[in-house]
């Protein structure tokens, strides 16, 4: 039938579950595996190596209708790219939900000030009301005019 090493190995393992046989073929194809991945995950190593690993655990799974092709070259290139694929989608929805979390957390910062503002704003009249003119006058330079220190001292 097949001579192809690779063919034999991956029969071996599917047909009576020998894990040397496919350590053998898996050594014989991670580098080029491998090679595909670090190209289409932008060279991203750790990334890389789980699409590889990814790879492999999918030709062992199916490991008994692939064991019957002619080659399986193709497989492994065809299966990184899609497996290379679906890990740039899986980063980029999760990095779109962080932004999005981030968002939302902004928003509720802002929500909380506004609220804690509101609570604020009664006492703060109040305590302003019960300044001495002086005192109220230098507030209200300093921190409703934004002027220096120095120049509220020297208007008081």
């Amino acid at each position: 039938m097949q001579s192809d090493p690779d063919a034999m190995l991956l029969r071996r393992y599917a047909e009576g579950g020998d894990e040397q046989a496919f350590a053998d073929f898996v050594g014989r194809r991670i580098d080029g595996v491998y090679a595909a991945a670090l190209r289409q995950v932008g060279g991203a190593a750790h990334r890389a190596q789980d699409v590889a690993q990814t790879v492999f655990i999918a030709l062992a799974r199916q490991s008994a209708p692939l064991s019957r092709r002619t080659e399986i070259v193709g497989w492994l290139y065809t299966s990184t790219h899609h497996v290379a694929a679906k890990l740039k989608r899986t980063e980029q929805r999760r990095a779109w939900r962080e932004q999005e979390a981030h968002a939302m957390n902004e928003i509720n910062a802002d929500d909380r000030t506004a609220a804690d503002w509101d609570r604020l704003r009664p006492v703060l009249d109040a305590a302003m009301h019960g300044l001495s003119d002086a005192e109220r006058e230098a507030i209200l330079l300093r921190y409703f005019q934004n002027r220096r220190l120095a120049e509220v001292g020297q208007r008081l």
